[in-house]
């Protein structure tokens, strides 16, 4: 499935409030130590440490409303989604 499939099906059946929002979307490989969301890190399997692929969508307004899609480095394995609001994870959805 498509990244922004994935993100619009997690969207639409986890928080369809936000669906319709402009969303906009940023990617980068990043070190399992470079999150700082414990309940995140808690989601990685071993075999994808220590480095990721991390999509990131926001919309102008939203800071306190980020959604992450984490691959691993190569961009090939979907591992997990989630909603960080003010910093806290809601619905995340492990995909390994």
């Amino acid at each position: 499935m498509s990244i922004i499939n994935l993100f619009r099906n997690y969207m639409e059946e986890h928080h369809p409030h936000l669906a319709w929002k402009d969303w906009k979307a940023d990617v980068r490989t990043l070190s399992v130590n470079d999150i700082s969301n414990e309940a995140v890190k808690a989601t990685i399997p071993d075999e994808n440490k220590p480095e990721l692929t991390c999509w990131v969508f926001f919309y102008d307004g939203g800071a306190s409303n980020v959604v992450y899609l984490l691959q691993d480095k190569h961009g090939l394995k979907d591992i997990g989604i989630g909603l960080l609001k003010d910093g806290e994870l809601v619905k995340p959805i492990s995909l390994v």
